[in-house]
């Protein structure tokens, strides 16, 4: 970059850094230090992109804010109509039941005793406890029966539900109690006058004729309206999400607020809160506005119309609910989007910041692009410069990098030229053996086969290893392959579908399995996690796996054909590492005895993993065990995948 220091004037030194060139470029006239073009851009970008998001955020907010109320409105209007349709059909029902047990033959037959009667009556309050009372009048409006011997010999012929109830089926509006609370028991009282809940009734009353058509009384009940507030307490409690909190009351035909908050039950709505506030539909039925409380609700209303021969009460169901809570998510998203104009301002002055290093600064930055290159680490993106000399560079730069990545390439090549020599050295030393103890005699062609055997499983793992770059290798990958020649040839006319003996669909990796050790008769098993081993590691197991199984096969259990062998890992947990316990047991084979004399093999095993004597062997009557332990490394543990499964080999 010789060429960009004598671009600058005398006064700046050559070695002067980016800040100090810049600072001299941008000179002084008349005192004032002109600010630089980063500067200017960025803060000018910023405040345009930030004032321009903060009008798009009140619009789009505005916007948001109106579509949410008319949907919250909306599902408001659903609440009550929902409220108001179950009001319906309860009163249909309690309607429909007292027309019914008004024609039943009890009542009717003059002759009927006063048990049987009772029982009509008991039966009904049996069935649908939210009746306070039950009971007959005569045509003279004394009470005869009641369903709780309460009441009877009581006039009420001056009562309005036994007037009605005379002329037809007849439904009153809800009235206090006096009497009847005058004769609850003692705790029910005090319960509900400690709950500010006096006793109030509805009144469903229906005449009870003579076969000819004559009046014989009056069957009439006293429904307890705690049945409405259970039911508007059940549905609030099922509301969730923004819903949830809402409130449900209930209006008489003349306002009067029959079930709501205690500051207003028992006294008539004011009209203004629900012809008042702001509609939020075409038909008003929905609005938001203040409440006698101060607090702005947002409310909707449905009445009441009767369910099929039931006329209704002309009540009003209202459901509000606060509206700052209603329109929780509109603040949510009034706050995303400021959030997201600070973002939008602030991308924009990142903009302008680069592009102004773009046209200013290309020639420094394609300087700290060489000087990277220059400490051997990967060329950054070059940027694209607007002048010629900064193209040029840039060209010269990739050109060297290209040079890097070739040398690369033919580093990685020479490496796999030496792994490939390295098995034709294997092989060749392999050759040499078999040639060197040819003639040897038949006392030498054991020691021949055994040096031969215990070549190619080290050739195996070094296949495995050389596939994984000799950075580490599957621990049950590596045991697969060292006990793979001890294994018989694959059954005729296997099933090459994934299924196991019983049908059952494998996994792909358990077919892996099953075609490397076998799936019909299971001879050798492998059972532990998964785990990695270092090279070193990797190449020990095959050797130890390697005597275990040529011992197996010549005087141990996979010499006859009911024994078995089972290969098993664990990771213990230690206070400073890992431990992997290895363990190779044996059963079902010839009785076992105990060796004479040490050979190689048996040398090599008791060395275990990393040397000094790591490993055990016990001649056990069932059969050879052997145990090896090691460190394992931290980097050794394979990320966590399936639960740990036996695989089976077959002989």
């Amino acid at each position: 970059m010789q060429a960009v220091a004598r671009s600058e004037p005398p006064a700046a030194a050559p070695c002067a850094g980016p800040a100090a060139r810049a600072s001299h470029r941008g000179g002084r006239r008349g005192g004032w230090r002109a600010p630089r073009l980063r500067v200017v851009l960025a803060l000018g970008f910023g405040t345009l992109g930030f004032l321009t998001t903060l009008a798009l955020a009140a619009l789009a907010s505005r916007e948001a804010t109106r579509r949410l109320e008319a949907e919250v409105g909306g599902q408001l209007v659903e609440i009550a109509g929902q409220m108001a349709r179950g009001l319906d059909i309860g009163m249909f029902e309690r309607w429909r039941d007292i027309q019914i047990a008004a024609a039943s033959d009890s009542l009717r037959d003059p002759g009927a005793g006063t048990a049987a009667k009772r029982a009509v009556m008991e039966r009904l309050q049996a069935t649908y406890p939210a009746y306070s009372i039950i009971g007959l009048i005569d045509s003279d409006g004394r009470v005869s029966v009641t369903s709780t011997g309460a009441l009877e010999g009581a006039d009420v012929s001056g009562r309005d539900y036994f007037r009605g109830g005379r002329a037809g089926p007849y439904v009153g509006d809800v009235h206090p109690a006096k009497l009847l609370e005058a004769l609850m028991p003692p705790d029910e009282a005090a319960a509900r006058a400690a709950a500010r809940e006096p006793l109030r009734l509805l009144d469903v009353a229906a005449p009870v004729r003579a076969p000819d058509g004559r009046v014989l009384g009056v069957l009439a009940a006293h429904l307890d309206w705690a049945w409405a507030r259970d039911m508007a307490r059940v549905l609030e409690g099922a509301l969730r999400g923004h819903r949830q909190g809402a409130e449900i009351l209930i209006l008489s035909r003349d306002g009067t607020v029959l079930l709501g908050p205690p500051a207003l039950q028992g006294a008539p709505l004011p009209r203004s809160v629900l012809a008042g506030g702001r509609p939020l539909d075409p038909e008003g039925t929905s609005r938001v506005g203040p409440w006698p409380d101060g607090t702005a609700y947002l409310s909707a209303r449905a009445s009441t119309a009767g369910h099929r021969d039931y006329p209704g009460l002309g009540w009003q169901v209202v459901v509000r609910q606060v509206a700052d809570r209603a329109l929780t998510s509109v603040a949510a998203l009034r706050v995303s989007i400021l959030a997201a104009g600070s973002a939008v301002a602030l991308a924009a002055a990142l903009l302008a910041w680069l592009l102004a290093g773009l046209i200013a600064r290309p020639l420094l930055d394609l300087a700290a692009a060489a000087e990277t290159l220059g400490r051997d680490q990967p060329l950054p993106p070059l940027p694209r410069s607007f002048v010629r000399e900064g193209a040029t560079i840039a060209a010269a730069l990739a050109a060297a990098a290209d040079e890097r990545a070739r040398r690369a390439e033919t580093h990685r090549l020479l490496i796999d030229e030496l792994n490939h020599r390295v098995k034709n050295t294997l092989a060749t030393v392999q050759a040499m053996a078999a040639q060197s103890l040819k003639n040897l005699g038949a006392g030498a062609a054991a020691g021949r086969d055994a040096f031969e055997a215990r070549l190619l499983a080290l050739s195996r793992a070094h296949d495995i290893l050389t596939r994984e770059s000799w950075a580490s290798a599957d621990l049950r990958g590596i045991a697969a392959q060292a006990v793979r020649p001890f294994l018989g040839p694959e059954p005729a006319g296997g099933d090459p579908s994934n299924r196991d003996s019983s049908g059952r669909e494998t996994s792909d990796r358990e077919t892996s399995d099953r075609d490397t050790l076998g799936a019909n008769t299971p001879r050798i098993t492998l059972d532990g996690p998964d785990l990695r081993l270092p090279p070193e590691g990797a190449l020990a197991l095959t050797m130890i796996l390697h005597e275990l199984c040529t011992n197996a096969v010549k005087h141990g259990a996979l010499s006859v054909p009911a024994g078995r062998a089972a290969l098993a890992w664990t990771v213990e947990a230690g206070p400073d590492t890992e431990t992997l316990r290895l363990t190779w047991r044996e059963r079902g084979g010839p009785p076992v005895v105990s060796p004479s004399r040490k050979g190689f093999g048996t040398r090599l095993l008791e060395r275990g993993f990393a040397g000094g004597r790591t490993a055990s062997l016990t001649y056990e009557a069932g059969g050879l065990v052997y145990v090896a332990a090691n460190p394992l490394p931290a980097a050794g543990r394979a990320p966590a995948r399936s639960a740990p499964r036996p695989n089976a080999g077959r002989a």
